[in-house]
């Protein structure tokens, strides 16, 4: 047992208040040296004692598991963070924002409800799965057997078949980023306004966290009325006039045997890294031989190929149109037929000729 012995007496009846606190003061004094002779104010710290204290580690708890614990060793500090990272680190700029004409390009995490998004994939993989409401809308289903450009006529039904109209804001992403250029080509001719592709594949949507599913959806059918805008289609005069640069899309083997005179063959895999865009200062690179003054002109015996160079261009602000390959052969075989004629030849037409320029 431990005593304390008082040296002095406290008069309970003090009537100054200086003696009051004097006395205060005092017993307190007392009473901490009592204490740290117990060794209670020093953790770990025997006072004459046969009992150990012992390490408590105070952030032993905080370092635990227990639900709703922070760990000790993460950064509880508000003043300097967010729940999205440091206040004054610079905010994420999306790709969108950097191209000339970035507005037709749609950033993930910029997709909300509202969006009418379209699976441009020709495969089966929308079955698998989609992105959460996303309608199937295959490429091909815009094409002839020829692969030539349905009737206007034809395309507005498929679309309005499919619920599809002109005021809604479309958003299109596939497994094939050359499928989404083709149909969102196809769309801004028929006069739709609101109209981006997806800036990402299907597996750069599900890697963000964002809702998908696998189950097939449907919309009421809709009345589209189209309205053509002829400047995204170019014709065989726009072609001959010599006002414009000229890009082949097809492949070299098929550019090395004919071409249209003047024409430059750029591989549209070209524009492409990782199955997405390049960014701005890339794709730069691969236009540097154009003049950004002057139209370009884009063909090739396929859709795809040539929406994807024309995609890029119109990213980099560039006045692009697409052309074919089939009109062009139209034209020179109706050529070929009028200078027999004028001839006054009863032979078959010249092959040789159009052989050259790559019909077939």
């Amino acid at each position: 047992m431990f005593k304390v012995k008082a040296n002095t007496t406290i008069n309970l009846h003090a009537t100054s208040e200086h003696d009051y606190t004097t006395l205060c003061q005092k017993s307190a004094v007392g009473l901490i040296a009592f204490l740290l002779s117990l060794g209670l104010l020093i953790p770990g710290v025997h006072a004459g004692c046969a009992c150990s204290v012992g390490n408590w580690d105070p952030s032993g708890f905080l370092n635990s598991d227990v639900p709703g614990i922070q760990s000790a060793t993460e950064n509880t500090s508000t003043s300097t963070t967010t729940s999205n990272g440091p206040q004054n680190a610079p905010r994420a700029v999306p790709r969108s924002a950097l191209f000339p004409d970035g507005k037709i390009l749609k950033s993930l995490q910029s997709v909300s409800s509202s969006d009418l998004v379209l699976d441009a994939s020709n495969d089966n993989s929308y079955g698998q799965s989609h992105i959460k409401g996303a309608l199937h809308f295959s490429s091909n289903s815009f094409l002839n057997d020829d692969a030539t450009l349905k009737p206007v006529s034809e395309l507005a039904k498929i679309l309005g078949d499919a619920g599809v109209s002109r005021k809604d804001p479309v958003v299109i992403y596939g497994n094939d980023l050359a499928d989404s250029t083709f149909i969102f080509w196809t769309l801004r001719y028929l006069g739709q306004d609101d109209v981006k592709v997806l800036d990402g594949s299907l597996e750069d949507w599900k890697a963000a966290k964002l809702p998908f599913e696998a189950s097939r959806n449907t919309r009421p059918a809709a009345n589209y009325t189209p309205g053509v805008r002829q400047e995204f289609l170019a014709d065989y005069n726009n072609v001959t006039s010599g006002s414009a640069q000229i890009l082949d899309a097809r492949p070299f083997m098929e550019f090395s045997k004919a071409r249209i005179p003047n024409s430059i063959f750029m591989d549209s895999a070209k524009v492409l890294e990782n199955g997405k865009i390049k960014n701005r200062d890339a794709l730069t690179n691969v236009f540097s031989s154009l003049a950004k003054n002057k139209p370009v002109i884009v063909y090739s015996s396929d859709y795809n190929r040539a929406s994807l160079l024309w995609y890029a261009l119109q990213l980099m602000g560039y006045n692009a149109k697409i052309y074919t390959w089939q009109d062009w052969a139209v034209h020179q075989t109706a050529s070929d037929k009028s200078t027999t004629a004028l001839a006054g030849k009863n032979t078959p037409t010249n092959t040789g000729r159009y052989k050259n320029l790559g019909t077939t």
